[in-house]
């Protein structure tokens, strides 16, 4: 499964010959392209909108124009770099798909198109370091990560099965309220992984 699949990838991730400074140099991201030239961009993963704004020198994402950055539920930061305009603001928790803005060219950039580079972590500097040693490869992170996530998902028919064949019966003969609160828990983590509301709150 191909994360990027709407992209063309123009400069990937590793060694490269950076494009203005003409000097070989790690490339901390990945540099994708979409149509047209001010094109929306989605959020890869869902997350809590830490930065949304011009990057300023010394912030962690000088040079990089307009930046979005998300933090996940694993702790890294996505960073979204030159975009042309910005649809999300700091504090915001965003889903898998919204819009976090547009593709630009802002910061030093030869043209329009996304950098997206992938953290370790959200701070100091917004987990930037000066070595590559704090970034991970975009592409199989985010398929690991969506990997992950279908599996974490249930069938609501399987779920609504379990429950009313296993755990409504052990509800039925708890013997004390703390086993009626774990088996109340069960069900409702059961409900919360296929998407309905829980019911022992």
């Amino acid at each position: 499964m191909n994360p990027f699949e709407i992209f063309r990838l123009t400069s990937p991730f590793g060694m490269r010959m950076h494009p203005v400074d003409h000097v070989k140099r790690f490339h901390r991201g990945v540099d994708l392209v979409v149509s047209p030239s001010n094109g929306v961009l989605k959020a890869f993963v869902g997350g809590e909108v830490l930065h949304a704004k011009m990057g300023l020198t010394g912030s962690g994402f000088g040079n990089m124009g307009n930046v979005v950055a998300i933090k996940d539920d694993k702790g890294y930061l996505h960073v979204y770099a030159h975009l042309s305009e910005i649809a999300v603001k700091v504090g915001q928790r965003v889903v898998r798909d919204q819009v976090v803005g547009n593709q630009g060219n802002t910061g030093k950039s030869t043209g329009a198109h996304l950098h997206y580079e992938i953290r370790k972590a959200c701070s100091p500097s917004f987990g930037y370091t000066a070595t590559e040693s704090g970034v991970v490869e975009p592409t199989k992170y985010l398929q690991d990560y969506y990997s992950k996530e279908e599996l974490s998902k249930v069938d609501e028919k399987d779920a609504n099965a379990i429950i009313d064949k296993y755990l409504k019966p052990a509800y039925g003969v708890a013997k004390t309220a703390a086993e009626r609160k774990e088996v109340g828990r069960l069900a409702d983590a059961l409900r919360a992984a296929s998407g309905q509301a829980k019911q022992n709150v």
